[in-house]
């Protein structure tokens, strides 16, 4: 029996996100969200060894208070999540673990995916870094069978997991994370992942590296398993937190339909992430029906010619049918909206907010374009030099880290900072966020207004 600590790194003076393509700090959002996969992997190791998950971000840790409690426990190994924006602050805290425990570190995420040769050789402290899924290799490292798939240290190169049969991993140790809350109504949630891997073609994401273009999913009786753990730990709000929830059509219905057997869409609450091209009029009746409340698409650009360039694989009429059949069905909606992919200039941009207004969205989030290593963006940036040559911990979606030669960088944060504006200071979407806020949320208007402010200054 081992003793491993499953970590989400402090960061001083900020929140970040390190789950999956969400790679930014609190500002991107106005939220940090919840390390699922450090679930994921506690609840697979948990039976055979002690295990501690100490997330940071979640329970407010800082750099002294969590040095302490690593001292005190003493791991033998050390598993980290790292992001884009963090790794340089999070390869520090590991090489402190080394010298402080002696511990094998282990590190994952896509970060560490797409730059583990570099990583290995610039920082002979760490042990083992992860490629691709993380479950199964970090099982094998502790197993002592480290040279396996998925698996790379000084001496092994095992290339990138995907995990071949999502059902066969233990449910996520949701109860060893600290309590999150949905920042509208303060209520606890949690990410649920249903799904793995996209078939999509997107030029600015890192997913077809990280989980490969074959989706895979969980049984619906699976999720429900998931779902009445999450229950009995006080947990009725949830997020599936997938690339692409309604690919499989079938099976969202049967996810439906036992949530209507069991009663849970009178008492829990739910939303997901989809695309606009795998959605409709009945699907959303449906899900409406199952207790969804909101349904999350990557719109990305009001351009055609912006989305055809990036290989999005949709068109703006389909975004405007996938919206109006949220809305029709009582479905709040949220648009996600991508400010400087490779094509546009000013006049884009001003489409692209243009276009988030015109759909009747309820929500809208604006993110500038992230060339992070493991898509095809960033060997482009880095071939025509829009790279602006910033540190790994400005290259995140509330900053700028790219400029073209038609479109400044101090541009792209301005339209960003405008399309927020434009957005958000209308009747409708104010009304749209008072309409799902609870009462003692609305008492913290002034908190998120000074959020708010901060992204629009």
């Amino acid at each position: 029996m081992a003793k491993i600590v499953l970590i989400n790194p402090p960061v001083l003076g900020k929140k970040f996100t390190r789950e999956g393509r969400c790679q930014s700090d609190e500002n991107t959002w106005l939220d940090t969200f919840p390390p699922v996969t450090l679930a994921s992997i506690a609840a697979c190791l948990r039976e055979n060894n002690e295990v501690k998950i100490l997330d940071c971000i979640g329970s407010k840790i800082g750099y002294e208070k969590f040095f302490n409690v690593i001292k005190d426990f003493n791991p033998e190994y050390a598993v980290i999540t790292t992001s884009t924006p963090t790794i340089i602050n999070d390869v520090g805290i590991a090489e402190k673990i080394k010298n402080g425990t002696d511990s094998k570190i282990i590190m994952y995420g896509e970060h560490v995916t797409a730059m583990y040769k570099q990583l290995m050789q610039k920082y002979p402290w760490i042990d083992f870094l992860v490629l691709g899924e993380s479950e199964t290799p970090i099982i094998n490292i502790v197993n002592g069978t480290p040279k396996s798939k998925g698996v790379a240290s000084i001496d092994w190169d095992g290339g990138i997991w995907h995990e071949p049969d999502l059902d066969k991993l233990p449910i996520p140790a949701y109860d060893l994370l600290p309590p999150y809350y949905f920042p509208l109504t303060g209520e606890k949630w949690m990410f649920v992942r249903s799904g793995r891997g996209c078939p999509g073609n997107c030029t600015y994401c890192v997913t077809p590296l990280m989980s490969g273009k074959m989706t895979r999913y969980h049984s619906p009786d699976y999720m429900m398993k998931q779902f009445r753990f999450l229950y009995k730990l006080g947990i009725k709000v949830w997020m599936f937190h997938d690339d692409i929830a309604t690919l499989d059509k079938k099976r969202m219905y049967e996810i439906c339909d036992l949530l209507v057997k069991e009663g849970m869409n009178k008492t829990c609450k739910w939303f997901c992430t989809t695309r606009v091209d795998w959605f409709d009029s009945e699907l959303a009746k449906k899900m409406k029906a199952a207790g969804c409340k909101m349904v999350s698409f990557g719109i990305e650009s009001g351009s055609q010619e912006v989305l055809n360039m990036n290989r999005k694989g949709i068109t703006l009429e389909q975004t405007r049918k996938a919206v109006k059949a949220a809305k029709e069905n009582g479905i709040k909606t949220i648009g996600h909206f991508i400010l400087g992919l490779p094509g546009s200039d000013e006049k884009v941009l001003e489409d692209t907010s243009k276009f988030a207004r015109e759909l009747g969205l309820d929500f809208a989030q604006f993110y500038i374009a992230t060339p992070f290593p493991g898509s095809e963006f960033y060997k482009l940036a880095e071939k025509n030099g829009w790279l602006l040559n910033k540190s790994w911990n400005e290259v995140e979606q509330a900053s700028p880290s790219i400029s073209y030669p038609n479109l400044s960088s101090k541009s792209i944060e301005y339209w960003r900072r405008k399309a927020y504006r434009d957005f958000y200071l209308r009747p409708h979407a104010v009304m749209s966020l008072l309409s799902m806020m609870s009462v003692k949320q609305i008492l913290k208007t002034p908190l998120y207004m000074l959020k708010f402010k901060n992204l629009i200054k």
